[in-house]
């Protein structure tokens, strides 16, 4: 998969992206289809929406690792959802974007309301994955990755966002790409989900939405999807059966439809 770095702020940027490579320096050429931005979770990285770069055919996508995620630079996440979503604004400014879809799981999904609340003119259409408008977790599960970024426990590899259906290989997978971002990040941006409160922005959203669930979600279960398509004016939910917090992952063939009939269908 073609990959490129840009500099934000000083910070060295890694991206995933279609279509073919360029010069040191030249954005890609983003042209084929409709133009998406897919975002990942909290703690994760570009590399988890593989199978969406390889099985969305005839439009176009770029993949950022945040800041402090995957191969980016940084040692910390952003402090906040709205930090997380000006920067993608200067992202999609420095590689001279075309209006896009904004494809966000669970935080990436948070930053998505930010975007589409705060530069409406940078979206085409908004697909809101496995989110919420805002995140609850237990002191038992802060305390616990506190833990981990402190040293005194190892670091987690739990099933608990994934599906009692998902395969072990699936987990693997996952847990593959999740010790590519260092816990300390991952903690920073649990710290920013659960400071987030989006509910006072989804009556001011008119970008079309789709909101996908996975039936089987621990973290961010069903309703809190149909809150935020009940929230957001003309939006639609679609609940993926025998999928968890990983939906995109768990259940490609049916997300990837999903989404490619969404997009194909934009005015």
């Amino acid at each position: 998969m073609p990959t490129k770095f840009t500099t934000i702020d000083g910070t060295a940027v890694h991206y995933l992206h279609t279509g073919a490579t360029t010069l040191p320096g030249e954005p890609p050429a983003l042209a084929d289809g409709r133009l998406l931005l897919l975002v990942h979770a909290a703690g994760s990285n570009a590399g988890m929406w593989r199978r969406q770069l390889e099985g969305l055919p005839g439009h176009s996508m770029v993949v950022p690792d945040l800041p402090g995620h995957g191969r980016s630079g940084g040692l910390d996440g952003l402090a906040s959802v709205e930090e997380y979503a000006a920067f993608l604004a200067r992202f999609a400014q420095a590689l001279r974007l075309r209006p896009f879809v904004l494809v966000g799981r669970s935080m990436g999904g948070a930053i998505g309301l930010e975007v589409a609340s705060r530069y409406p003119e940078r979206l085409a259409g908004l697909v809101l994955v496995c989110s919420a408008a805002r995140f609850t977790f237990t002191p038992a599960q802060l305390e616990g990755l506190r833990n981990v970024v402190r040293g005194r426990a190892p670091q987690q590899f739990t099933t608990e966002t994934f599906s009692p259906e998902t395969s072990l290989d699936l987990m693997r997978e996952a847990w593959m790409e999740q010790v590519k971002t260092d816990p300390r990040v991952r903690w920073t941006d649990m710290l920013a989900c659960q400071a987030f409160d989006g509910r006072a922005l989804l009556a001011r959203i008119r970008t079309p939405t789709l909101v996908i669930a996975g039936a089987d979600d621990q973290v961010t279960p069903p309703a809190l999807g149909e809150a935020l398509a009940q929230g957001i004016p003309g939006a639609r939910l679609h609940v993926v059966a025998a999928a968890g917090h990983q939906a995109p992952l768990e259940q490609t063939t049916e997300f990837n439809r999903v989404v490619t009939a969404f997009v194909e269908g934009l005015p």
